[in-house]
């Protein structure tokens, strides 16, 4: 088994050359039209989005399944395939109403469903590569996804060729495909296990009912995380779309450097601490995770913040400038978001999937509510504050309800839990 903290700079490097490959694409892409970037901005939305719709979250009780070592990874990972095969043959058809009532441009329908496939398909293998602990396979899929592709369309924008958003969709489902190979990494522990794959509809069945609540929860968060943009779009246009999108996409990295340094090597293990039941290692995992947590959070904020008006400068956009005070709400609510990231994966091993839907649902109502009302009357700045105001409301509600269990094994253990940030 390759252990996921054997060669973790070689890991973390990968995933910040792909984070800077995206970050230069983002840069000349916004320079290149603040329109035509909104109309990815939405595009990608809707992509993202769609991801959540097809996979339902049932890689969720897969990989709570994989994690506790109930049946062989190979069988568990066939199931979901299985179960994938009939949500695509369920789902797919709706999403052609996106281009009947206007949504997304026709042009792009063929493109669109094979892009939405393999990018949920390429997320599924990613997730399983970490669960399975072959992070170097996984960040490779990550490069494959998320960097590769925007390559020669950076070589492209760099020499001002124009760029179409046909173009932009070719590559970037030769990239999802591409993603798919690393998967070969884990074939070994895939093919342990007997029985074959003769469907256990009753394992599926269980699944989707685990699921379910969990897809409810991550769509609301997603409609946290983006419905502003189409808000945007509706009352003031692509180009207010495209500024406020790569505001967006630069605050983010907030959370997306997190995602690389802490989440992706440190989850497993908290997971897997809760499920055993023992205080003394839970308290040692609430503690590694909290201090990095903290730590890269701060630090990457940070360094954000100053960073921004060189960019502007640097792309001859100074004059959006006067939104400066939008991306600090937008870098403040990932920050909360990150740092309410310990009492959600505690909540999710402790299998409170009820408070975590409650959480993301409401977040959701209210975000969606104050964004109809702020939106068309303070713009930009209203939805940003929106989104902080959410992001708040859902990591008050984590946290009230993890308390008791947080208090439960620090007295179990006193000097075992962090202090301050988690009672």
């Amino acid at each position: 088994m390759e252990a996921p903290r054997t060669r973790p700079w070689l890991y973390l490097a990968i995933r910040f050359f792909t984070l800077a490959i995206r970050f230069v694409f983002v840069a000349l892409f916004f320079r290149y039209s603040e329109a035509v970037y909104g109309e990815y901005g939405l595009l990608a939305t809707t992509v993202a989005l769609g991801v959540y719709v097809l996979g339902l979250e049932f890689y969720v009780y897969a990989q709570r399944e994989l994690l506790k070592g109930s049946r062989s990874p190979g069988r568990i990972f066939g199931h979901q395939l299985i179960f994938y095969a009939g949500a695509y043959a369920l789902l797919l058809p709706f999403f052609y109403l996106l281009f009947k009532w206007g949504f997304l441009d026709v042009r792009y329908l063929t493109w669109f469903y094979l892009l939405l496939v393999a990018e949920h398909l390429s997320y599924e293998v990613h997730r399983l590569l970490f669960v399975l602990e072959k992070p170097l396979a996984a960040n490779i899929n990550l490069f494959f996804r998320n960097g590769f592709w925007m390559i020669p369309l950076i070589w492209k924008l760099w020499r001002g060729m124009p760029v179409d958003m046909e173009e932009i969709l070719r590559w970037w489902v030769a990239g999802d495909l591409l993603s798919l190979v690393p998967l070969a990494a884990a074939r070994g522990r895939l093919g342990r296990g007997g029985g074959g794959l003769r469907p256990d509809w009753r394992w599926i069945v269980r699944g989707i009912r685990v699921g379910l609540p969990y897809f409810a929860a991550v769509l609301s968060f997603k409609a946290v995380e983006f419905s502003d943009r189409y808000f945007i779009d509706y009352f003031y246009g692509k180009e207010m779309t495209g500024i406020y999108t790569f505001f967006g996409n630069l605050a983010i990295l907030v959370n997306t450097v997190v995602t690389t340094t802490v989440v992706s090597l440190r989850y497993p293990s908290l997971v897997r601490a809760v499920l055993d039941g023992d205080a003394g290692k839970i308290c040692a995992e609430i503690s590694r995770f909290v201090r990095s947590l903290t730590r890269w959070t701060l630090w990457t904020a940070a360094a954000l913040l100053p960073l921004l008006p060189l960019i502007l400068r640097m792309l001859g956009k100074a004059v959006h400038l006067q939104y400066y005070h939008v991306f600090v709400l937008l870098v403040a609510a990932n920050v909360v978001f990150n740092l309410s990231l310990i009492y959600h994966f505690l909540l999710y091993a402790l299998h409170k999937d009820r408070v975590l839907t409650l959480a993301a649902v409401s977040g959701m109502v209210l975000n969606v509510a104050a964004n109809l009302w702020m939106i068309p009357r303070y713009g930009l700045t209203g939805a940003a504050l929106t989104t902080l105001a959410a992001m708040g409301w859902m990591a008050v509600l984590k946290y009230l309800a993890v308390r008791p269990y947080l208090r439960k094994w620090k007295r179990q253990i006193p000097a075992g839990c962090a202090k301050g940030f988690l009672t």
